[in-house]
């Protein structure tokens, strides 16, 4: 099921490709490689003992540079990770996103050990060799919120002791779930 799912997701991204994908250019640019080494020992569950599976380190760094340049919270970066095809393909298309307390707490062992500047420092390293900036952005999604809708209910009829203008000169009614106003206009 997994082999379907990420040959569905690479086929979608097809299209993404066509378009133009600056995650896959910085992809290929940047040796991944490179920060192993750097975080490869904060892993102790390497030994005869055992323990959780790993996720890959490359793909943690990887996460952690889409939050910085996006400028994504914990929770958001998981969601967009898991929503956007340009992340996935920029992850290598694993076969799961870490949730984001797990990035929370990678990112905080990486302070508590200082690794996260040895990070920074490598990656802007190699950005540097390639004349390269990073110019940060805003991953936005629309925010839905619930509003009052600051007027009297629909059978209250308006009136010259209406409070608001709006109460005096408009009308609200409901159609389905879409909520109508429209301006009295005076003869």
């Amino acid at each position: 099921m997994k082999t379907l799912i990420g040959f569905g997701q690479k086929e979608a991204y097809k299209r993404v490709e066509q378009l133009g994908d600056r995650l896959a250019e910085i992809k290929s640019l940047v040796d991944w490689g490179a920060f192993r080494p750097i975080v490869g020992d904060m892993y102790d569950n390497r030994s005869e003992r055992g323990g959780r599976p790993n996720i890959d380190e490359v793909v943690m760094v990887k996460l952690l540079v889409l939050q910085q340049w996006y400028g994504l919270s914990d929770p958001e970066l998981e969601r967009q990770a898991v929503d956007r095809l340009s992340f996935m393909n920029f992850l290598g298309f694993p076969e799961g996103i870490p949730d984001f307390t797990t990035v929370w707490y990678f990112r905080e062992r990486l302070a508590k050990t200082g690794k996260d500047r040895a990070i920074w420092t490598e990656l802007q390293r190699q950005l540097d060799a390639f004349g390269l900036k990073v110019k940060q952005g805003v991953a936005q999604d629309a925010t839905f919120i619930t509003a009052d809708p600051g007027h009297a209910k629909a059978d209250k009829p308006c009136s010259e002791e209406a409070e608001t203008r709006r109460s005096k000169e408009g009308h609200v009614d409901k159609e389905g779930q879409q909520i109508l106003f429209w301006l009295q206009v005076p003869h």
